[in-house]
């Protein structure tokens, strides 16, 4: 009933005391007095400051707080309120000043407050204390049941009543308080707006507990509480009002008039008579209401007897012996006893257990066992109530038989826990959904299925479980359910695992109906058909991965087929490259799912092209063992462990590899390269199937590629064939011919001119050197084709065998007018090498070099240390070659068209086997018309302790 009270009466106090604080910043008296009646007085900083936190405190405490914090801070704020009120009554009784009237607003008090500046008044500060101490004892209580708290709230209404009367008496203030207490100084009153706050919060104090004192009886709902009520007005008020007119009269000059203290007693009378007539009027009305009561309450009677008697459960009335003293037409029915039969018997002859001898109050229903009068026991629900009649105590007994409920209720429970399992031990997911979508049960097989736990998914919707695509299709059928079209429907959709990833599945929905055929929610059922998709993806990748490597045999297609067949199926990106018996790439294809990650995968590839086939990396150790890998999770260690610097960890990170897969691609027991893939986006976690299935597609495209190998093989064949063929039929003709013209033209002349002509026979001696050349050309050619040129090894000086190479060359340069120099760096090492071999290389590259350079030209070889390799060059000042030649240089028996065809194109081509016989490797660099530079590594020899160690 008071529960606004204590709100409304701290908001007063907070917005008044801001009121007065903010006057006294501002150094306005009209905001410190707030009232602006004159006489009001101002309300000090201090005692504005008290009662905010009076009012705060108030706040906080009222409701018994079972917070730690606010408890404390409440009673803190009241333990401050009274320490202030003490220390400013010290100051009153000691005559000093402790410094603390002046600690805010200092120079506004000496100019706006009376002397003692910013002191309240005695009065003030007691009320202080008196508050303090209340709200410290607010909820405390004595063991006789009254709360120490009202009293001093009590003594505070009292002080702020009386400053209140004389503001309304204007009475003028005293030069000292009551005789005896001279000693605290002049009297200085109480602020009217300090009074009123005073008064209303020691009322909010008093209505924390309203059931007690003067304020409890006020509240009663008795004839007693109503006439205190009625009462309390005149009271309070008509002593006020006559003592206020004898006042306003004796200041008018009338206190000595002829029976004006008659007049004043008579008004006092005549008042008090009023009030009693109109209370005596209340009464009545009240005795009137009574008998109205009563006749109610017979009327009542009467239909509670008929109700009694035609009551379909039994209503039980016995005294305090168990004896039975009613027994009506519901009970006979039930127990199958007659009224006669059972009036005055004990009520054990109903029961198979006592009552007991009291009724908990708590107690509302309770189930019994009767006994019918065939001894039959029937489960029974009671009702127990104790009422007194004229003083006497009866129990009331309101019993129904519930055997058909029971057995009803057993059905139902026997449903219920078939359902029940059916629903929770169902190998499938069931759920129970809201017409809204809300999930309102589900079974652990969904919880398996999805990843939450019961809990999570109780607090969502199935719009928050499905896949935004399939969404809409999903609501459409539901509103066809909704509308009736249809009862039940069927469809494949994708949820949203928790991990992130899709979960597809097969949903069956129907709609549950009550018995009015009004919709109450929707049953699912979730058939996780995950696997099968796989499955199925599995086998149509597979399916369609046989045609579409077949279908090319070219390498490089094969690889970008591969690429495409694995991404976005399996992989988020994936790399497949071709790797030569030393791990150097040949071929390579990478594809991401995204444009970006592709870029990202090229940038990386042509920045660090051989890092992930070095030893140690995971694609060279597949590759080199031939051994699938499989990593569920990449760790950022990993990734650092791989990266050559930071900006190629960088280029990792921003892959952000998940999963991984590295599968190698073996054909016919040889390891051609390795296709890796990895996850990143799409949150998929590879697993031994995965590894599986990209084994499969691994080893057909590994068949592809080996296949397409053996074509390539085969048409290079045909073409060796038919390019030898050609050789022979055309290159071989030319020295064929000057041998059979040189011969005769030897047999047409007689002995003597032979002997003074040797031209024919240095023309033969030419012819055979070159057809052997020739010859010897076509059979490295072909043994290099057939993985059989060897080469016999030994230590040899760098500088001399290069000088070798000079002098076998010089001659010829000499005759071309070519300057030939030599450029070696000091502590070159000495080369593990087949000596005449590299001879037959330098041979070549020199007699190109020379074919090609100007008169007037420099032909420099030039040889340097290259880790555990010497780096050798062969450079020209000549044309250079065109940038479309470069990449066929190497080939067998290509020439460049712009150029006079001179031999069979074989030079550069043995030029290349010799040096990767060795071990090493050939390169060359050009700019037309800069010249050219053919480089070619040879293996190092090092010696360490007197012993050789080779490098190749």
């Amino acid at each position: 009933m008071l529960d606004w009270l204590v709100p409304a009466v701290c908001l007063m106090a907070v917005l008044v005391t801001t009121t007065a604080l903010v006057g006294w910043a501002l150094a306005s008296e009209r905001l410190t007095r707030v009232v602006t009646l004159p006489g009001a007085g101002m309300m000090m900083p201090n005692t504005a400051l008290g009662l905010l936190l009076v009012g705060m405190a108030l706040w906080l405490l009222h409701d018994k707080p079972t917070n730690r914090l606010r408890r404390t801070t409440g009673q803190a704020m009241a333990l401050f309120v009274l320490l202030l009120g003490g220390l400013v009554l010290v100051q009153y009784v000691a005559r000093t000043d402790l410094g603390i009237d002046r600690l805010l607003f200092a120079n506004t008090l000496r100019r706006l407050s009376p002397s003692p500046p910013g002191r309240p008044s005695p009065l003030t500060a007691l009320s202080l204390c008196l508050m303090g101490g209340a709200l410290l004892l607010l909820h405390v209580r004595t063991r006789e049941g009254w709360h120490p708290a009202r009293p001093l709230a009590l003594l505070v209404v009292l002080i702020a009543a009386q400053a209140l009367i004389s503001y309304v008496y204007l009475e003028d203030a005293p030069l000292t308080l009551l005789p005896g207490l001279d000693r605290l100084g002049s009297y200085s009153p109480m602020a009217l707006h300090t009074a009123l706050l005073f008064l209303m919060l020691a009322l909010g104090v008093l209505s924390v507990h309203p059931r007690q004192g003067l304020m409890g009886v006020l509240l009663r709902d008795d004839a007693g509480g109503l006439m205190a009520r009625r009462l309390l007005p005149a009271t309070i008020l008509i002593p006020l009002i006559v003592w206020g007119l004898r006042l306003f009269s004796e200041r008018l000059g009338l206190h000595s008039a002829p029976f004006g203290t008659s007049v004043f007693a008579l008004v006092t009378v005549a008042t008090f008579l009023a009030i009693l007539a109109r209370n005596a009027k209340a009464l009545s009305l009240l005795d009137a209401s009574q008998r109205g009561v009563e006749k109610s309450l017979r009327d009542s009677e009467s239909r509670f007897s008929g109700i009694v008697n035609n009551a379909a459960d039994a209503i039980i009335t016995i005294d305090a012996r168990q004896r039975i003293t009613l027994f009506n037409t519901g009970a006979e029915r039930i127990f199958g006893y007659s009224v006669s039969d059972a009036l005055g018997q004990p009520m054990g002859l109903l029961l198979q257990e006592p009552l007991g001898d009291s009724v908990s109050p708590r107690e509302e229903r309770r189930r019994l066992l009767g006994l019918r009068k065939g001894g039959e026991v029937f489960p029974a629900e009671a009702t127990l109530a104790d009422v007194w009649v004229d003083g006497t105590k009866q129990r009331v007994v309101i019993l129904r038989d519930i055997s058909a409920r029971e057995r009803a209720e057993e059905a139902r429970r026997n449903r219920e826990e078939l359902f029940r399992a059916a629903f929770e031990h169902a190998p499938i997911g069931m759920c129970l959904v809201s017409l809204e979508g809300r999930l309102l049960n589900v079974n652990e097989a969904l919880c398996q299925i999805l990843g939450y736990s019961r809990e999570e998914l109780l607090q969502m919707t199935f719009h928050d479980l499905t896949f935004p695509e399939d969404l809409e299709q999903d609501l459409l059928v539901v509103k066809r359910l909704l509308d009736g079209e249809q009862g039940s429907y069927q469809l494949e959709k994708r949820y949203l695992h928790k991990q992130g990833h899709l979960v597809d599945a097969l949903l069956t929905a129907s709609l549950v109906q009550d018995s009015r055929g009004r919709p109450l929610h929707f049953i699912s059922q979730v058939l996780d058909i995950s696997e099968r998709k796989r499955l199925e993806s599995d086998w149509l990748l597979l399916a369609e991965a046989g045609p579409r490597l077949a279908s090319s045999l070219d390498p490089q297609t094969t690889l970008s087929t591969v690429s495409r067949l694995v991404v976005p199926t399996l992989a988020d990106f994936c790399l497949v490259a071709l790797l030569d018996e030393g791990g150097r790439v040949l071929r390579r294809q990478s594809l991401a799912a995204s444009p970006e990650k592709s870029g990202l995968l090229e940038a990386m590839f042509d920045l660090y092209p051989q890092t992930p086939f070095r030893r140690g990396h995971l694609l060279a150790e597949v590759f080199k063992s031939g051994k699938a890998l499989l990593l569920e999770e990449v760790p950022l260690a990993l990734l650092e462990a791989s990266a050559e610097e930071p900006q190629h960890l960088d280029m990792l990170r921003r892959l952000a590899p998940q999963s991984c897969i590295v599968v190698p691609l073996s054909a016919r027991g040889h390891t051609l390269g390795v296709v890796a893939l990895g996850t990143s986006e799409s949150g998929r976690r590879y697993g031994a199937r995965d590894l599986a299935l990209v084994e499969e597609v691994a080893r057909r495209a590994a068949l592809a590629i080996d296949n397409a190998s053996l074509h390539a093989q085969s048409e290079e064949a045909t073409l060796l064939r038919d390019e030898v063929l050609r050789i022979v039929a055309h290159d071989l003709r030319s020295p064929l011919n000057v041998i059979a013209l040189s011969a005769g033209t030897l047999m047409k002349r007689s002995p003597e001119e032979r002997l003074a002509d040797s031209r024919p026979l240095n023309s033969i001696q030419k012819a055979v050197i070159r057809a052997t050349t020739l010859i010897e050309d076509l059979l490295d050619v072909a043994r290099m084709q057939g993985g059989q040129l060897t080469v016999d090894r030994r230590p040899e000086s760098t500088v001399a065998m290069l000088q070798e190479a000079l002098d076998q060359h010089r001659a010829l340069a000499d005759a071309r007018s070519v300057h030939l120099q030599l450029d070696v760096e000091p502590h070159v090492s000495d080369v593990f090498v087949d000596k005449d071999r590299v001879l037959q290389l330098f041979s070549n590259l020199i007699g190109n070099a020379l074919k090609f350079t100007p008169m007037g030209g420099v032909v420099t070889l030039r040889a340097e240390p290259w880790g555990d390799m010497v780096r050798c060059s062969v450079s020209d000042t000549g044309s250079g070659i065109p940038v479309d030649d470069l990449p066929h240089l190497f080939e067998p028996f290509w020439q460049a068209k712009s150029r006079h065809k001179e031999g069979a194109g074989l030079g550069l081509t043995i030029v290349r086997g010799i040096t990767e016989a060795h071990g090493g490797r050939v390169w060359v660099e050009s700019q037309p018309g800069l010249g050219t530079t053919f480089f070619f590594s040879l293996p190092a020899v090092t010696r360490v302790d007197s012993s050789l160690t080779w490098h190749a």
